[in-house]
């Protein structure tokens, strides 16, 4: 068995780490909405809960999670929502050790909804998945998948995951073992999984795992369409080897708050995890974030050299990777230096060095102002 399953190593804790920082954030909003009044939770390949060095993993981050949710707001009068938990895994033995560990840590009270454990091939309950995800009407779902390698993966899954507009799914996939084999002797299963993106002879070269990551982000951005979201998660495990994290949403907002969980483990870029000699957790560490901030500027000043709403600027900047305060921080200073026209719309009074970025004003189509370049 491979050290990563038995040991919880550095990329694994930083897997762990954005999932706890997310599901916590996706827990507290859902958990209050008065839209939503269950939350179904899905672990693909859970794996054992824990591991022989201590590290818990992801079934034990989503159990930790909704006891804390549970509680907190049961003491302050808070109605709960249920909370509904699937966890699965090929290996009966690591089966076991969930159950027994989330027993022994009592963690699991019947009263939070229903916990469902399973030992089946992934293929083998994606239906069930997907038919479950598909009835649901005034409840969300959040599904992680964790593969062991990636043969058994498919963007088609993914999508069927999604089509209900009612799911969030957050996907590993060892991308510096799929980078290795891109040009030379790829196996069957990485043509495969490229052919469902796009045609062979049109994927482009991958000088870099990074350069690898960024193409399939974009090509799974093009496939599934404006009406998804897709946002990564690099995970930098050794010089030059890169896992990522892949993020699907049909929800603005939700990818807002998946954001800023990145930004959450990441304070210098936002992008990943790099775990080296001084236990700095930034992606690139001789980088600092000022070199992300000019990229952001300058995104933004080609993208308005035609006038802006601040209900498209909101989209936008969301869509750089970059959460609205950065967005904030970046025009005020453009519009100090007299780079950027700000004009109310409609002749209505706005705030001096207010732009609106916020999810409500994009949910309700609320333009306030328009900002152009002026360079």
């Amino acid at each position: 068995m491979k050290e990563s399953q038995t040991q919880m190593l550095n990329h694994s804790e930083a897997k762990v780490r954005l999932l706890d920082t997310y599901i916590q954030k996706y827990l507290n909003i859902l958990s209050r909405s008065q839209h939503v009044a269950d939350i179904y939770l899905y672990d693909l390949f859970c794996g054992s809960g824990v591991y022989e060095n201590g590290g818990e993993g992801s079934p034990v981050i989503f159990m930790r999670a909704i006891k804390n949710m549970f509680f907190r707001n049961e003491s302050v009068g808070i109605e709960n929502s249920s909370y509904h938990c699937w966890f699965n895994d090929i290996d009966a033995d690591k089966i076991q050790k969930v159950e027994q560990y989330i027993n022994d840590k009592k963690l699991y009270y019947p009263q939070f909804g229903d916990l469902k454990i399973s030992s089946k091939e992934y293929e083998a309950i994606l239906p069930d998945v997907i038919g479950q995800i598909n009835k649901l009407k005034r409840e969300k779902a959040f599904v992680f998948i964790d593969p062991y390698g990636y043969k058994n993966i498919s963007l088609n899954h993914i999508k069927k995951l999604l089509e209900s507009k009612k799911s969030e799914v957050l996907l590993f996939l060892p991308t510096q073992f799929m980078f290795r084999f891109e040009r030379k002797g790829a196996p069957e299963c990485l043509k495969k999984f490229i052919r469902e993106l796009l045609p062979e002879r049109e994927w482009p070269n991958s000088h870099t795992g990074i350069d690898f990551i960024e193409n399939l982000k974009s090509a799974f951005r093009s496939h599934l369409g404006n009406e998804y979201y897709v946002d990564t998660f690099i995970i930098k495990r050794e010089a030059n080897q890169y896992f990522c994290l892949f993020f699907f949403t049909s929800h603005i907002y939700g990818f807002e708050k998946m954001l800023e969980a990145k930004w959450q483990v990441d304070k210098n870029e936002g992008r990943g995890w790099d775990f080296n000699a001084n236990g700095s957790m930034s992606l690139f560490v001789d980088q600092v974030s000022q070199a992300r901030v000019n990229k952001l500027e300058a995104s933004l000043l080609s993208h308005l050299k035609i006038p802006r709403t601040n209900v498209d600027l909101y989209w936008f900047i969301l869509h750089e990777g970059f959460r609205t305060v950065h967005g904030n921080d970046v025009l005020k200073r453009l519009s100090r230096e007299g780079k950027i026209n700000v004009t109310p719309v409609g002749g209505e009074k706005t705030r001096r060095g207010a732009f609106y970025l916020g999810h409500d004003y994009y949910k309700d189509n609320l333009a306030k102002i328009l900002v152009k370049s002026n360079i």
